[in-house]
């Protein structure tokens, strides 16, 4: 090969490789929700992004802080934030940046006190399934991830409700104060948590802090951002 071959080869491969076509490629997002730059009424902000409140959340303490959302409950309380208007078809993995500032007192799925300050669920399909429960809806396939202080991080628990359609992660356990990236590959633990083939769309995302369990009850959590990558 000449030399103006071999520059002209350089010059090619630095430019694929900008341009993302071999390993290290950027992920496209597909979904986002950044709190970086979110102001106001924390309440109107996600109604705009398409979230409800539901079950305890209209009496969870909200604010944006620091470019994130904190969740803080006063008191024992099961607290939803939820968007089921997603469908997204083409996806891998959800990123989430976030981390605790206070962990509930006693909550530990490792002791069957199925609580934690923050989590994050992604649901799976239309297709509903029981809740184990006549006082509680149906619902599709979920996925729960966790920040929980006294669990193991990467273990799958199944819970008091939902035995078949869904299940909850444990995926860190960091100190008060830091912010850590969770980042969790989604079709693969869809197939191995419910032993299924195929994996529905994606079709909805919620917030849920849970303390009702606890005899305290209060517990402090931010996110700064929730992405769904390609």
């Amino acid at each position: 090969m000449t030399k103006k071959k071999a520059f002209s080869a350089g010059i090619l491969f630095s430019v694929l490789m900008a341009m993302g076509f071999f390993c290290g490629a950027t992920d496209e997002v597909v979904y986002s929700l950044d709190f970086a730059k979110a102001r106001g009424n924390p309440v109107s902000y996600l109604a705009r992004k398409g979230f409800v409140l539901k079950k305890d959340a209209d009496d969870l303490s909200l604010s944006f802080k620091n470019g994130a959302l904190e969740l803080a409950p006063p008191s024992p309380l099961f607290g939803v934030i939820i968007n089921d208007s997603i469908h997204i078809n083409d996806f891998s993995k959800i990123r989430i940046e976030w981390g605790i500032l206070e962990y509930p007192e006693g909550a530990s799925y490792e002791k069957d006190i199925n609580n934690e300050a923050i989590m994050v669920y992604i649901f799976f399909g239309d297709k509903k399934l029981s809740s184990d429960s006549l006082f509680i809806p149906n619902s599709p396939y979920f996925i729960g991830l966790f920040l929980g202080q006294h669990d193991v991080s990467g273990k799958m628990y199944t819970g008091h409700h939902f035995t078949a359609g869904g299940r909850f992660v444990c995926v860190g356990s960091p100190k008060q104060g830091e912010t850590v990236t969770t980042e969790f590959e989604l079709k693969p633990a869809f197939k191995k948590y419910f032993n299924q083939v195929e994996v529905p769309f994606v079709s909805g995302i919620s917030l849920e802090v849970d303390t009702s369990y606890l005899d305290n009850g209060q517990s402090k959590a931010f996110i700064k951002k929730i992405e769904i990558l390609k």
